[in-house]
Formats: C-alpha cells, sequence, structure tokens
C-alpha cells in the first residue's frame, strides 16, 4: 500500500511539473519600427543637438524619416574628450535614444549611439558610413536584451 502511495504521488508530481511554464519565452516582442526602414540618414546637426541640452529638458529630432522627441534624462561629460546624453521618449514607449560624442587625438569627432526599447524586438545603432555621414541601422535586439 505504501509503495501505491509513492507511486501515486510521484505520478501527480510529474503531472505538474509538466503543466509549469517556469522557463518559457512568454514575452514576443513585436518589432516596433517596421515601418522606418533599415537605414535612417543621420544629420551631424541633429545629432549635435542632444549635447546642447540640459537634463530635465525635452529635445526633437527630426531624422530623415524618423522623429524623436522626448526628455533628456542623463547628460555626462565623463572625460574631456567623451561627452555621453540619453533621451528617454515617452511618445514611443519609453524609448532610450542614447548618444556619445567622442573628440580623437587629431581633434576628429566621432560619435555613437543607439535606439532601443526593452520591449521592441528592434532598435537601431548609429554607424558612421565611409564618406563621413552618420546613418540608424537596424538591428535587433533580441541577441542584445537579456529578459530577467
Amino acid at each position: 500500500m505504501k509503495t501505491l502511495h509513492k507511486g501515486l504521488a510521484m505520478l501527480i508530481l510529474l503531472i505538474i511539473s509538466d503543466s509549469l511554464f517556469a522557463q518559457t519565452d512568454n514575452l514576443r516582442r513585436s518589432p516596433m519600427f517596421k515601418d522606418i526602414g533599415d537605414r535612417v540618414p543621420a544629420a551631424l546637426t541633429e545629432l549635435e543637438k542632444a549635447f546642447d541640452a540640459k537634463p530635465g529638458t525635452e529635445v526633437n529630432f527630426k531624422f530623415r524619416n524618423l522623429a524623436f522627441s522626448g526628455t533628456v534624462i542623463s547628460s555626462v561629460k565623463k572625460y574631456e574628450n567623451l561627452y555621453s546624453v540619453i533621451i528617454e521618449s515617452k511618445s514611443l514607449n519609453n524609448t532610450l535614444l542614447s548618444i556619445s560624442r567622442r573628440i580623437n587625438d587629431d581633434k576628429s569627432i566621432t560619435y555613437v549611439g543607439r535606439i532601443l526599447n526593452q520591449k521592441a524586438a528592434d532598435g537601431y545603432e548609429l554607424v558612421k558610413n565611409t564618406d563621413g555621414s552618420y546613418t540608424f541601422h537596424k538591428i535587433l535586439t533580441e541577441e542584445l536584451i537579456q529578459d530577467y
């Protein structure tokens, strides 16, 4: 009889554990920028606007086919040659635009940046083209952002 109870308990545990969804990927991210395109040209004048704004102020960017408006939440001059700004857009579901400006040894300026949303499957990364212009290239954020 004890063996029957142990077997029945094991069977119940097996059925319960089989129906649990503890490690399943139930969060599917949808693309946020599917209608914008894979490449978005970024004018240097628009990028530079980020570094003139103070924390708490509203800024508006108009890249060719992407309008981004939000509040500066961080503006840090880490070193004499590195300045970083983070802007949060409430209109785009708390999407973050982070831009950094680095002054190189030869006094040239390099920009790096990303547009990311933790709940979106896509985003953009700022890339310098061979002609010196900048373009946001679409990236898949599912490989970059870890769920917790």
